[in-house]
């Protein structure tokens, strides 16, 4: 399993929006739990991590309308802009998304925010390929790594594995933030 370090152009303006959700991704994954437990420090950014921890946590698996939760229309592929709050179920990629603790920023027109969110949407899950998405976000996540520990004061923790079997490619986002 190979860490690709060159994504595309979205994630740079997705930080540079103010976006907080952190990104790992792999070639040549199998997408086993190990493969998944090997990968989630890359997106922790140097926090420590227990994966024995994370192990007995564990995940589960969800569906795609799930993973982007309440702020997305999935029938029309599109972000939803309004108001939102977080919760540790049901996904919430969408939320975590566009809603990081100091929003997006300067403003970004929506758009734009569809743009990146619609390129980065298509490479962690490329249409048309089958693919297994676990959610492992849980509230005992700082148990796991002090990463998840400024979001449980407000904003909220994310960690979800997305694996394509067909290219072999596996995912890991991770978030955590507040104010």
């Amino acid at each position: 399993m190979e860490r690709i370090l060159s994504l595309p152009p979205a994630f740079g303006r997705f930080a540079a929006m103010g976006g907080v959700l952190d990104f790992a991704v792999f070639r040549d994954a199998d997408g086993t739990e190990e493969d998944i437990l090997a990968a989630v420090p890359e997106a922790l950014y140097g926090y420590a991590y227990d994966r024995e921890k994370l192990r007995s946590l564990g995940s589960r698996r969800i569906t795609e309308r799930t993973f982007f939760g309440g702020c997305y229309d999935y029938e029309r592929g599109s972000l939803l802009m309004g108001d939102a709050s977080w919760t540790t179920t049901d996904g919430q990629f969408a939320y975590a998304f566009l809603h990081p603790p100091y929003g997006l920023f300067p403003k970004p027109q929506p758009d734009e925010v569809q743009a990146v969110f619609e390129e980065i949407r298509n490479l962690i899950l490329p249409p048309g390929q089958s693919r297994e998405i676990a959610d492992w976000s849980n509230d005992r996540l700082p148990e796991v790594s002090d990463y998840f520990e400024a979001g449980m004061e407000w904003w909220g923790v994310y960690l979800f594995s997305i694996y394509v079997p067909s290219l072999r490619r596996l995912t890991i986002i991770a978030g955590s933030s507040t104010d």
